[in-house]
């Protein structure tokens, strides 16, 4: 056994783990050259260190040979666990970037006073359809139920209104539903959600093109569009957009733009060619999301990022907790009663943040309101990210959101701006403007034109404005909203 473990053995496993860490940490691609070239001389400082400790001189078993196995065979381990940690990270930020799906979630529902418990308790039912989903996903649906149930019956509704009257009145049992289309449903069954129950759910991944305005992101202005759909679960899931922010980020004078919409903007939605709430262009896909604001707006936005609830919570806990300003004492929060918040910076974990940031019924304004508590929370969350602690918290924030959180940005892009935030650990100047309108209340929205809903009129003088705002940084000019 001495014969095998010899000191050229320990340095030479030392020598093929630490350039195995090298490797990673090269390929990841987030380590500024300067500190590569630093780790590298300490790596090398210890190998050397490592080697004189090792190398007999006489007594092959000294102590002095001993501590520096036991030296070499630590750093070893220590440059295995550094890599399998480096490996996590680079592989969360992959599965995050270069987004290129989105999914459908149909629901079995049926009535919540109805015996069905399972799928297997649906044969010999007729179930309700509307093939409006898509033959492709319908015919995917009925397939697996088949597989539980044997051959069923369906009726085809012309629309997801008369869906869900069809249970209603036990015209049928059990209904499939599009989960994208639920916020059409309850516009005419406000208790849609307590009056029924999803006994089964089908997720259908369907690839979507890449349409991404690529540019150098460390040196040329871009503009996110930042996406906050109201589930819990799957990001790529469909669904309406709830939070709809313009993000645009200059790298060469370090100022970032948000610019929010009000996600009940009455706005000409790209498919449609109709006008409706801003949030139903996300019912569609988010390319629909982002082609419909850029009309409006009259602007290109490069990049889309899409969250949902589960992201926001998992981020800022992730990142360990955030700071926040609220302009006013809150003593209760409509989605969280047990949260109060006083005026001035408050730190907020992830659901407290995500409490706040939903907050609407506090305010007179109401939603034009919330807008602004969505950006001071994303402050915060960038005000972490740029601080020397995502240095410490890296490996945490990517493994925390992976699954939560989607982006078309590339993971070379991603990496490229760590890299330039990690090399120059600059302080971002981070301004504020949003879209503002005037509520009104009517009929004619393209998804649901018969029914009296709440639209925000746009105020084109709002939007002018802010638009400026995003030209100025493209063309590098300094900007302050103060």
């Amino acid at each position: 056994m001495k014969k095998i473990l010899t000191w050229p053995v320990f340095l030479g496993a030392q020598i093929i783990t630490t350039l195995a860490l090298l490797a990673f940490v090269f390929r990841l691609g987030v380590v500024p050259f300067k500190y590569l070239a630093i780790l590298l001389v300490v790596f090398i400082l210890l190998c050397i260190l490592t080697f004189f400790l090792m190398k007999p001189k006489g007594d092959k078993d000294s102590v002095k040979n001993l501590i520096g196995k036991i030296v070499s065979l630590i750093l070893s381990i220590v440059m295995i666990v550094g890599s399998i940690v480096v490996i996590r990270g680079d592989s969360a930020l992959r599965n995050l970037s270069d987004a290129n799906k989105q999914t459908n979630s149909v629901s079995a529902i049926v009535l919540t006073k109805s015996s069905a418990k399972e799928l297997e308790d649906l044969k010999g039912k007729v179930f309700g359809v509307n093939s409006s989903i898509g033959s492709d996903v319908l015919d995917l649906t009925v397939s697996e139920i088949e597989k539980t149930t044997g051959k069923i019956e369906s009726k085809d509704y012309k629309d997801f209104e008369a869906l869900a009257t069809a249970l209603y009145t036990e015209d049928v049992e059990v209904i499939l539903m599009d989960e994208a289309y639920r916020t059409i449903v309850e516009g005419k069954y406000e208790n849609f959600e307590k009056d029924t129950r999803v006994i089964w759910q089908y997720n259908y991944d369907k690839e979507i093109e890449d349409f991404s305005k690529n540019v150098d992101v460390t040196k040329d202005t871009f503009t996110v569009y930042l996406s906050g759909i109201d589930t819990r679960g799957k990001v790529s899931t469909v669904s309406r957009s709830d939070v709809n922010m313009l993000v645009t980020v200059n790298p060469k004078t370090k100022q970032i733009l948000m610019t929010s919409i009000p996600r009940d903007y009455y706005v000409t939605l790209a498919n449609k060619g109709q006008k409706d709430k801003l949030t139903h262009a996300g019912i569609f896909g988010v390319k629909n999301s982002v082609e419909t604001v850029e009309k409006f707006m009259g602007i290109e936005i490069n990049y889309y990022a899409k969250v949902n609830f589960t992201s926001l919570v998992t981020i800022v806990d992730a990142l360990g907790g955030i700071e926040v300003y609220s302009d006013k004492n809150l003593n209760s929060l409509w989605t969280n009663k047990n949260v109060k918040i006083h005026k001035g910076m408050n730190y907020m974990n992830g659901e407290t943040a995500l409490a706040f940031a939903r907050e609407r019924k506090s305010y007179g304004s109401g939603d034009n309101h919330r807008v602004h508590n969505q950006q001071e929370v994303l402050k915060g969350m960038i005000k972490k990210m740029t601080s020397s602690k995502i240095i410490t918290n890296y490996n945490d924030v990517l493994s925390a959101i992976e699954g939560s959180f989607e982006t078309n940005l590339s993971a070379s892009e991603i990496s490229s701006l760590i890299k330039m935030q990690i090399d120059d650990m600059a302080s971002w100047d981070i301004q504020q403007c949003q879209l503002s309108g005037s509520g009104k209340r009517m009929t004619g929205g393209a998804l649901m034109p018969n029914h009296r809903l709440y639209y925000m009129i746009p105020n084109e003088d709002s939007i002018k404005e802010c638009k400026g705002y995003i030209e100025k940084l493209i063309n590098n000019e300094k900007i302050s909203l103060e």
